[in-house]
Formats: structure tokens, sequence, C-alpha cells
């Protein structure tokens, strides 16, 4: 009785959770450091931690089948490594990158035990990128200033991307659900152009870097306890 219980809890159950997922990179992946080089520069633009977290919303359809979306902060860190000949140390450069997502997706369950269930999911989002960005830092050997500029352009304001996800989830009678994962979140096509320039004596020198915004995280997430809705019976006519 117990077993069928939980494995009917999730009909007809709409819940809200919380979620962090640390961002981390992968050369696999395509989202490993790149290198460009101009003249006698060379830039490295590579990817640093990031974070995505937000609010996750999940209607139970099936005991297998749920659905899900939500609305997430997406924070891309970077760091851009401008080696110059006549500098004694390569400069550094850090920024970050702002987005929101809304995730819409399908998930599907396989039991385990009575309380741990293995999921898998794949949808879309609908990922938002409020503004372009800007840096810049400088260095100074003898009398000669070395100046160094970053400007990220969005490629447009809405961009859509598919979304995979897979792990496991620990589900209490009344304490809500524990889940632990990994997701790949890869847009159709790149999100932002890096455009990098070194000024010396006020002569500059440029290079370009694109950036795809595809990224895997470990996904945390913990869904609140809700009660199954109950439909009313229907009241019968009377004549």
């Amino acid at each position: 009785m117990l077993l069928a219980s939980l494995g009917h809890a999730q009909m007809n159950v709409t819940t809200v959770g919380l979620q962090f997922k640390p961002m981390f990179t992968s050369k696999f992946f395509g989202t490993g450091p790149e290198t460009a080089e101009s003249r006698d520069l060379s830039v490295t633009l590579t990817p640093r931690f990031g974070m995505n977290m937000g609010m996750v919303i999940r209607r139970g359809l099936t005991k297998n089948w749920s659905f899900e979306t939500g609305i997430c902060f997406v924070q891309r860190n970077f760091q851009l490594e401008f080696d110059y000949p006549e500098l004694n140390e390569v400069q550094t450069l850090n920024f970050r990158f702002i987005g929101y997502e809304i995730p819409l997706q399908g998930m599907i369950y396989v039991r385990l035990s009575d309380k741990l269930f293995m999921n898998a999911s794949a949808g879309m989002s609908i990922d938002m990128y409020p503004t372009d960005i800007g840096g810049q830092t400088d260095t100074r050997r003898d009398s000669i200033n070395y100046d160094f500029f970053m400007d990220t352009f969005r490629r447009n304001w809405v961009q859509i991307s598919i979304l995979a996800n897979y792990g496991f989830e620990y589900r209490t009678k009344d304490q809500g659900y524990f889940y632990i994962g990994g997701s790949f979140h890869r847009p159709f096509s790149n999100i932002a152009t890096t455009q990098v320039r070194m000024e010396r004596e006020t002569f500059p020198t440029r290079a370009e870097f694109e950036l795809s915004g595809t990224y895997l995280t470990i996904d945390f997430r913990y869904f609140f306890h809700e009660d199954p809705e109950r439909k009313k019976a229907k009241k019968k006519k009377t004549a």
C-alpha cells in the first residue's frame, strides 16, 4: 500500500521548488578556453565558475510524467588574459554576462526503490539577455601606457536553447523532494560577441570571440511538500 501511494503521489500535484546549479566548463562540449591573436597580442578567453539559480514549478501529469517550468537567474563568468611581449606579465580582465531563463520541459520517472526515483527530462529554454557589457584595465611600463578594453554585445534579447537533464530524486512522505543531477544547456546560436582591444599610445590592436552560451551544471533541488489535488465530485441534478 505504501509503494502504491508513493507511486501515485506525483499525480495531480503542483509543487514549487528551489534550485542551485553550479556551472562548469568542458572542452568536449566546446566550453573550454579560446585564444585569438592579432599582431603581437595574444588574448585567451576562459569561462570560469558560474551559477544558475531560481524557482521551479512542477506539475504531475501521471505517476510517471511531469511538466516543469519556472524562472532562473544565470551568471556566466569569464576571464580575459592579454599576453603582450613588451610587458613583463600577463594582464587579466574578469567580466560576467547576466541572463534569465524560462525552462519548458517534460520529465519521466523510473522507480528504483520505495522513495528513490531516477529522472530524465528534455525540452527547451527561453533565454533572455537584458544588456550589453563593457570593461577596462590598464598597466604602465616606463613612460608608456597600455590600456585593455572589453565590450560584449548580445546577439538577441531573446533566444531559444535546448535543455536536457538527468538525475535522482528522494521523495519523503511529508518533507518534500530532494534532487541531485546534471543538466546540459545549448543555445541554437551564439549568444554574444566579445570584442577586445589593446591601445598603446592610442594605437589599437583588436581581437574578437563568439560566446556560445553552452554549459554543463550539477543540479541541487528541493521541492516543497504538497498534497495531491482532489477532484470534486459533480452534484447530481434533482428534478
